[in-house]
């Protein structure tokens, strides 16, 4: 070793360099060390490898960063196409919910020619527009979800207002320093609707003038329109009798069973028109009182006329209706028994309230459920609410201003009489008498005469009772004819020959007094869902080619005129009717009637027949002229008209 140099000798054993032989490292004055490289011996496929691995990882790094590129491409495309997609949604004013929403399948170019973003899934909601990645799905539908920076907190909270702190008990709500919003008591708040005019306030005066004048004018114009059309009938058309009204009347009972669950006069109003164009020419209402009942026929306070089918207004508002359409407005009025508002000493409910406040006086003695105080019963007992003695003046007096003040105040033109077996048809004249109707008509109601469970043909005494009931009327009204009814459920399934009797005339309440017998085939008792005796359905027209070709007064049911699809072959028969000039005197010539069928004539100009049987007018003898086929239905109903 010199002295200016130590000389220190190691063994270097590494990754790279190895040497069996001692390595020699030298010191110089400045302390740095140096090797000898004479004594350095290399391994070179130690070198090779190591080169050839980092080349690799520098590769590998490269494809890393070019990946990264790559994805953050990506994600900026991402961010604005649903930027774009959210400005479309926002902003985009010209295209609607629908073209947003419209199928893949409605689009006019080919699914693998769309973009991406055209893609719409079908159903009408937004669905992926890009890919099926989960995560943008939602954010597209979900929006972005990033933490408001801090700065942006404190600015909302310096402009918002300050809401009171959620209370959570009673304590804290005590000694919040927030008071609940107070407000006004209503009968405190000025409203326009509450507020009275002023006593001769000018302004006040003058709409209230105004609108009694514009009232009246158009009475008046109703009145005059109403006055055009009477002139241009005949004088049997304007004769107008509480039996027959002009004798050519078609009555739509305007109402069911049901008809209590809906407003009803708004829903009836705006089918006025459609009636008159039909034909029809009086329209029968439900009961207008109020009722224990919601159909309105277990009346209480006969004054009060908001039901379960609408308010007072809305009644006048419907019977305006039918009256601009030039049709009569019958009301329902159930006069036999009323229901009592108040129970006696006793507890039985017999005193009656609102303004016509009777007490047991009014009841009849006979009645076994209501301890009445009056006079024995008129008629048969209605067990199922206080029966009314008709023969009290009082009663009689109050019934009498009653049914005027409909007729007067509410607009009403004629009744229909409800439950009429219960009192003597000469307290009926009377109210007739008194309220003078366009038309009355009085429900007799009881059973047929049957034996071994078939119908008997001769139901002679069923009808005279119904006639009986119109003469103690004086004929000053008219009556269901549920003889004929009844006769026809059983005609009609091949025994026509029921439809005539022994001196050749029709067999119901029509043979013998056809101008006070409205004929019927339904109603909201014997159909509807009620189903007491409904009419067999197969024939329903049959039915009512009878009775709109034949004389009486028929009844059309609302059910089959517009929920059973019947409207158009009715009115074809209504039409007809009137083509030929029918009415409720219209004399009847019956040709045939047995098994196969059964041909009437019907005065001068019509002709009918029902069922199978091969018959023409030309097969008639001692039928003249030429007629014309007007109506065929086939084995149903026929019908001709004199040409």
């Amino acid at each position: 070793m010199h002295s200016d140099t130590k000389r220190i000798f190691l063994h270097k054993s590494g990754y790279l360099y190895k040497s069996k032989a001692p390595v020699c490292c030298s010191v110089g004055d400045s302390g740095e060390a140096f090797i000898d490289n004479t004594m350095l011996e290399v391994n070179e496929d130690d070198l090779i490898t190591a080169q050839k691995a980092l080349y690799e990882a520098k590769s590998r790094q490269e494809a890393l960063e070019k990946e990264r590129h790559q994805l953050l491409e990506e994600l900026a495309t991402y961010k604005l196409k649903q930027q774009e997609l959210l400005s479309i949604i926002t902003h985009n004013k010209k295209m609607t919910v629908t073209e947003l929403a419209e199928p893949v399948f409605l689009k006019k170019k080919p699914l693998d020619e769309m973009d991406e973003d055209e893609i719409i899934a079908n159903g009408g909601r937004l669905a992926l527009l890009i890919d099926d990645d989960s995560q943008k799905s939602k954010l597209i539908n979900d929006g972005p979800r990033r933490k408001i920076p801090d700065w942006m907190a404190r600015r909302i909270d310096s402009v918002r207002p300050k809401f009171p702190p959620r209370k959570v008990d009673f304590s804290v709500v005590d000694t919040s320093k927030f008071k609940s919003l107070e407000m006004p008591n209503p009968a405190e708040v000025w409203s326009i609707a509450q507020a009275k005019p002023k006593d001769g306030d000018t302004l006040t005066n003058h709409v209230a003038e105004k609108e009694l004048i514009q009232k009246k004018r158009k009475a008046l114009e109703r009145a005059l329109q109403r006055k055009t059309i009477q002139w241009q009938k005949t004088p049997e058309e304007i004769k107008l009798e509480p039996g027959t009204g002009t004798g050519r009347e078609i009555v739509f009972q305007g109402f069911n069973w049901e008809s209590c669950r809906k407003r009803w006069y708004m829903d009836l109003a705006p089918k006025a028109a459609d009636l008159s164009n039909c034909g029809i020419t009086a329209v029968w209402l439900p009961p207008p009182t109020e009722s224990v009942a919601p159909q309105g026929y277990m009346p209480s306070d006969l004054y009060n006329l908001n039901s379960s089918y609408g308010t007072q207004e809305e009644l006048k508002y419907c019977i305006e209706e039918m009256h601009n359409h030039h049709l009569l407005a019958l009301g329902d009025v159930v006069l036999n028994h009323r229901c009592a508002h108040k129970q006696s000493a006793n507890g039985v409910w017999n005193i009656f309230g609102g303004k016509l406040a009777w007490g047991p006086e009014a009841i009849v003695c006979d009645d076994p459920n209501f301890e009445g105080q009056g006079n024995p019963s008129s008629g048969d007992i209605f067990h199922a609410a206080p029966n009314i003695d008709h023969s009290q003046d009082f009663v009689r007096n109050d019934v009498k201003e009653w049914l005027n003040w409909l007729k007067s105040n509410i607009g009403y033109d004629g009744w229909r009489l409800d439950f009429v077996r219960g009192f003597s048809g000469g307290y009926v004249k009377e109210y007739i008498e008194a309220s003078n109707p366009a038309f009355a008509i009085g429900e007799y109601w009881d059973s047929l005469a049957y034996e071994g469970g078939n119908l008997c043909y001769n139901q002679d005494a069923h009808r005279q009772r119904v006639i009986n009931w119109i003469n103690a009327t004086g004929g000053t009204s008219s009556a269901f004819d549920v003889t004929t009814k009844g006769i026809l459920h059983s005609a009609l399934h091949n025994q026509y020959w029921r439809l005539i009797d022994p001196n050749g005339k029709p067999t119901g309440v029509m043979g013998w007094w056809p101008s006070r017998a409205v004929t019927f085939v339904e109603n909201h008792d014997t159909g509807s869902t009620q189903g007491h005796w409904p009419f067999p359905r197969d024939k329903l027209m049959q039915g009512y080619a009878y009775i709109l070709t034949h004389p009486g007064t028929p009844v059309v049911f609302y059910d089959h005129f517009y929920d059973f699809g019947l409207h158009d072959v009715i009115t074809e028969l209504i039409d007809a009717r009137k083509r030929a000039g029918v009415h409720c005197r219209s004399p009847v010539k019956i040709y045939h009637a047995n098994n196969d069928g059964y041909v009437a004539g019907i005065g001068d100009t019509l002709v009918m027949k029902l069922g199978q049987l091969d018959w023409n007018p030309s097969k008639e003898i001692d039928l003249d002229g030429s007629w014309q086929k007007f109506v065929d239905k086939g084995s149903d109903y026929q019908l001709w008209l004199r040409m």
